[in-house]
């Protein structure tokens, strides 16, 4: 099969364990405001991080840990936590209770393990890092790699076209039966947070892309990244490769 691309300008690509562990370990920047702090910036967090009234950071650790810190604040990250980024369970829970009332942490950890169960038995990705080409949603990619687009259904030929961006980009290629996936071409100018089209069947979709750093030290963390973005599939898909 043979992509054919069109091309109206050029993109400039940006590229920014189950363990509980209590001593210094890097974290990863996912958001921050002012600090001089940028996302996907690794930091010690065993050295002090100073944030003035008004700065704000959201830090990522090993264990999927989401360290949220305000300002006035001078202090190393996990100062107030007595150094420790806890588990990957009791991450995996916070970050499924997010949005939820406080919860004990018996029912916490009740909903971690209902997660992993889940995530194991209704298995929707082959792997976390497709993209399912029927849902108009939030797809992650690893930085560095390439695109790989995923159908459920693979039973007839199909012709899809790619829309990047503000018709930046786009290919068309098609789809042979058989083939649930499709490798997107290395010269296409994917980036973090840019719009995608797609077209296929006569149906349309438009998804938005988020970059997973490669400085991301584990899959936990790269799971509490999906997780933030809103990547829900691929972020249960990661789950249900978990070990507890």
């Amino acid at each position: 099969m043979t992509w054919k691309i069109r091309t109206a300008s050029t993109f400039i690509a940006s590229g920014f364990l189950w363990i509980s562990t209590a001593c210094a370990s890097n974290l990863v920047v996912f958001e921050a405001k002012g600090a001089g702090l940028k996302t996907g910036q690794v930091i010690d967090s065993g050295l002090p991080l100073k944030l003035a009234e008004g700065e704000s950071a959201a830090l990522i650790a090993e264990t999927g840990r989401i360290i949220r810190l305000k300002g006035p604040y001078d202090a190393a990250p996990l100062a107030e936590g007595g150094g420790n980024v806890g588990s990957v369970k009791d991450a995996m829970a916070s970050l499924l209770n997010s949005g939820t009332k406080e919860r004990s942490a018996l029912g916490a950890t009740r909903s971690a393990d209902s997660a992993f169960k889940m995530a194991k038995e209704g298995k929707k990705l082959p792997n976390p890092w497709v993209i399912d080409v029927t849902e108009s949603a939030d797809h992650c990619y690893r930085e560095g790699e390439r695109l790989v687009f995923w159908r459920p259904d693979s039973a007839a030929d199909v012709t899809i076209r790619v829309v990047l961006g503000q018709e930046t980009w786009k290919a068309r290629t098609d789809w042979p039966k058989g083939k649930n996936s499709l490798l997107l071409p290395a010269n296409a100018p994917v980036q973090d947070g840019l719009g995608m089209t797609l077209e296929m069947d006569g149906k349309k979709t438009a998804s938005v892309l988020h970059l997973v750093p490669s400085a991301l030290p584990s899959d936990p963390a790269k799971a509490a990244w999906m997780h933030e973005k809103g990547c829900k599939h691929q972020f249960m898909a990661l789950l249900g490769t978990f070990n507890q």
